[in-house]
């Protein structure tokens, strides 16, 4: 049976063996008649199994750092788009975390020039051209950003926009689960983007590109930030640094806002654990800097959950 083509959910492994089991209907979120009364710390937990039961997740999900990204691996990623006189530009990232709402960078949509996003292209690798898709685009219709965030500083740099309407799940578009916890994942992460390719040129990738990184502890973090003016108090717990030693693999320009994802659980399914934020250059070895988003579970819910 080819890879990612079988119609059943991942129930789990025993050892190396997939464990499937027939969903009762494919692609269809479960429906309620009246939803439990969930505190935040147990609404996204909801949302997630939701999210698990309506997904098919793809069987080959070994990484390699540099490579394609191949359609639907990562169905959560979406391109956000900014209007112009001909056409849209393509500068930050998001991830679809609902049907309704992508998470982003709050930097992302306060820009210099108060241009914001207002389209989401989403459910494919290839970018495609600056024009209006049907096929994959969606109008977003709000934007949310942080209470706490401040163009001056880095913190709390995390932002959530409402689309014009629910998207359709399919293979190749869905929404990706949210990290719980607030400890640094030990297993590899990955950032996903159409940013810049070249630590030299203005090229951006037109075909959706994944990297492997590690978690970079926030002390050792630190030390590549010390006296920055838009980090009074360092590192915060608040954020988390990936990386790869060698500076091989990174985020750059037009990867802010995307995600930084891992295979935290043993069902198959990614999890979102920080949100790009930004680094010192692309390509070095100092770590990137991402929103730690289990540190703003409330929040999120309160707006997406409510």
């Amino acid at each position: 049976m080819q890879s990612g083509n079988h119609p059943f959910s991942r129930c789990g492994f025993d050892r190396n063996i997939e464990i499937v089991c027939c969903p009762k209907q494919k692609f269809v979120l479960p429906r309620t008649t009246i939803k439990p009364n969930l505190t935040p710390t147990t609404s996204n937990k909801f949302e997630c199994e939701k999210i698990i039961k309506a997904s098919l997740p793809p069987l080959n999900l070994h990484i390699i750092g540099g490579e394609n990204a191949s359609l639907g691996e990562f169905p959560h990623m979406v391109a956000l788009g900014y209007e112009r006189s001909d056409g849209y530009d393509f500068l930050c990232g998001g991830t679809l975390i609902s049907k309704t709402y992508v998470i982003t960078a709050a930097h992302c949509v306060d820009t210099l020039d108060q241009v914001k996003p207002s389209i989401a292209r989403m459910g494919t690798v290839e970018l495609g051209d600056r024009q209006w898709n049907q096929e994959t685009d969606k109008r977003i219709v709000e934007i949310i950003t942080h209470p706490e965030y401040k163009r001056r500083t880095k913190y709390h740099d995390l932002a959530l926009l409402r689309l014009e309407s629910p998207i359709e799940l399919s293979m190749t578009l869905g929404p990706l689960c949210l990290y719980t916890k607030t400890d640094n994942p030990t297993v590899p992460l990955t950032v996903t983007g159409w940013g810049k390719t070249s630590t030299t040129r203005d090229v951006k990738s037109t075909v959706l590109l994944k990297a492997n990184v590690t978690v970079v502890p926030r002390n050792k973090c630190d030390e590549s930030y010390t006296n920055w003016r838009k980090l009074p108090e360092g590192i915060s717990e608040r954020q988390i640094c990936a990386g790869d030693p060698d500076g091989l693999r990174d985020t750059c320009q037009g990867d802010s806002g995307g995600p930084l994802q891992g295979l935290t659980e043993r069902d198959g399914f990614f999890r979102l654990v920080g949100i790009t934020s930004f680094g010192r250059g692309c390509g070095s070895p100092v770590p990137g800097v991402y929103t730690r988003v289990a540190h703003y579970l409330d929040w999120i819910e309160s707006v997406v959950w409510p």
